[in-house]
This record gives C-alpha cells, structure tokens and sequence, in this order.
C-alpha cells in the first residue's frame, strides 16, 4: 500500500502523544512545573496580563472618641504585569527518497520516529537554555529567569532574577520596573554562599520566600547545578533515606530528593558564571507564583505532512506558543556562587 499523506499526517500526531510525555516535558524544570499544576493551556490571545496588587488602596484613622476625621485619601494600588508570547517552529522534513528506500510503513513509521524525537529534543534543549541561562540566540522572545548575564553574554534588563541585594535591584519584569516597586518587594531573593554552600544557605533563602509569599508558601522547587547538588548531599548524607529498588526505579529520572519539602531536580543548565564572574548555582522557584502558559494549539503540536512545491521533499512543523509569567518575585531567588 502506497504512503499518503494522511497517513503520514496521522501518524506524526500519534508520535506526537508519545513523545511530549516521553521527551519534552520530561525536562526538570517543566516537569516540576506541571507536577505543580503551573502549565496553563489556554486558546488564543495575543499576551498574557498577570493583574497585582502593590501597596494600599487607603490609610487606617485611629479614632479615640468618634469624631476625629478619617482619611479618605485614596490610591490605586492595581498594576499588570504584561508577557508577550514567544513564537517559534522547528520543521520535520521527509525526503521521497527516505519513502522509497525504506517500504513499507512500518519502515517510513521508524524514520519518522526519529526525526520527530530529534526535533523534539532539540526544542526541549533550546528553551531551557533559554529560561535557565538567557543566552539562546534564537528564542529571545522567551522570558528568562537569569537578569544577570553569562561570560559571554551582557546582563538581561528583562531577566527575573538579579545578584544585587533584596530592594536594590533595578531589572524590568512584565513591563515593572524592580527599582520602581522596590518597597512593594517586586525584587527576588538572592543568597551568595561565598564558595562553601551551608544548609543554612538553603533554608534563609527558602525562609524568606516564604515570608514574602502572600500564601505563606515555601519555594516548592529548588533547581541545582550538578556541583551544587553534589555539595547539597555531601552535606545532608546522614539525612538519606533509602528506599526499595522497586521504588527507586519508579522515581522520575529528573526528580534528585526533597529538601524541606521542596522537590530538587538536577539542571546541567546551571553552574555558569554570570556577567559579573559570579557563579550562578541553583534557583528555587514557588509553583504558585510561576506559570508556564502556553496556547492549546501551540504546545509542541505538529501539522499535517505537506508536499514542498519544486522539491522531492515534505515537511511538517512543529509550532509553539508560550511564556513564562510570574505575578510575585519575592516568592522566588537564585543561589550563587555555591558549588561546593
């Protein structure tokens, strides 16, 4: 039986199926965020609006008797936070040559597999580049949490996450500015552990998340670089809790262990040096207060195979549409220079 194109258009999105929950989301970072119920697939619209609070909408009056005037002084204390899409396509190409040489379905079925798996992994490499380290030079639309360079690459005004000191930052996140809402804490947690990374180091940065949260909430993530983790466990060896092979070999692969009740995952992303020559080691993020939003029909979905005119070729693209938003930058911090 000849291929069509509809088969192989319906085969692509039954690979489709397959793949997303075997190799994309996969990934720590996104994994952890959809264990966390923070991706949030919506349809259309040309951004997303993150509305805050910043402040108070009216002052207290101390009355002794009942007849002093009360302040009706009044201000509007409404804010959004604005996040444009990011919107990028990797193609899937399929040669007639590959059709004939390789008969039969099943055969055509192989190739596609793999150029679907290839195709996917690298999207999956590239945006968390992107959202870990700033420095992809192709998705530059997508919002990183790294505000504070690479050793190759300037600071990111528009990156999340800065090494200056809580209230001192001056970056610009949905389109506020830190420095100007610096007494509505629109700032991140920092903590420099100076080379030796301490327990202590993990809890006083989780501690005041939790206290700038205004649903009390720790950090339920923390995002290591390997050297961090491997000073991070050096550290707690007497606090491992062993478990079943059977157990262990149904972890997620992802998933390295819990640290006051903060799941931490293992990014090969982290460890590099930021403008500043500062190591970036790790990040803790609070699920509640980072969505990844992304459009029902531009979540790693792939189109129908197309012929391309004046080629022996077809193609087939696979088209995203997403940001990352937060609403709440106290509630998150990145950890430096804490490799060992």
């Amino acid at each position: 039986m000849p291929v069509t194109q509809s088969i192989l258009s319906t085969t692509l999105q039954l690979l489709r199926d397959k793949l997303v929950d075997n190799s994309y989301i996969a990934h720590p970072l996104l994994a952890a965020l959809d264990a966390g119920g923070s991706i949030i697939k919506v349809s259309g619209g040309a951004r997303v609006e993150i509305p805050l609070v910043f402040g108070d909408h009216s002052s207290i009056s101390l009355l002794r008797n009942g007849f002093e005037p009360v302040s009706l002084a009044v201000k509007d204390p409404f804010h959004t936070a604005l996040y444009e899409y990011s919107n990028f396509v990797q193609p899937i190409v399929l040669s007639q040559v590959e059709k004939v040489a390789n008969k039969g379905d099943l055969a055509v079925v192989n190739i596609l597999e793999s150029k679907v798996k290839n195709t996917f992994l690298s999207l999956k490499k590239e945006v968390s580049r992107q959202i870990i380290r700033g420095d992809s030079p192709v998705l530059t639309t997508l919002q990183t949490l790294n505000g504070m360079g690479t050793a190759t690459t300037a600071a990111n005004t528009n990156g999340w996450f800065e090494a200056g000191a809580f209230g001192a930052q001056t970056n610009t996140v949905g389109g506020l500015s830190k420095g100007t809402f610096a007494a509505q804490n629109w700032q991140n947690q920092v903590f420099n552990s100076a080379g030796t990374l301490s327990l202590e180091h993990l809890d006083t940065l989780m501690i005041q998340a939790q206290i700038y949260n205004p649903s009390g909430d720790r950090p339920g993530m923390l995002l290591m670089s390997p050297n961090m983790f491997a000073a991070f466990m050096a550290l707690q060896q007497s606090a491992v809790r062993y478990v079943s092979t059977g157990d262990r070999d149904g972890l997620d692969r992802s998933f390295a262990g819990m640290w006051r009740g903060a799941t931490i995952h293992v990014d090969p992303n982290l460890g590099f040096a930021n403008a500043a020559g500062q190591t970036v080691s790790g990040y803790a993020i609070t699920h509640d207060q980072m969505s990844l939003y992304a459009d029902t029909e531009g979540y790693m979905t792939i189109g129908d195979m197309q012929d391309v005119p004046g080629t022996a070729t077809s193609v087939a693209s696979v088209f995203n549409r997403m940001q990352i938003c937060t609403g709440h930058l106290a509630s998150h911090g990145v950890f430096l220079n804490a490799e060992a």
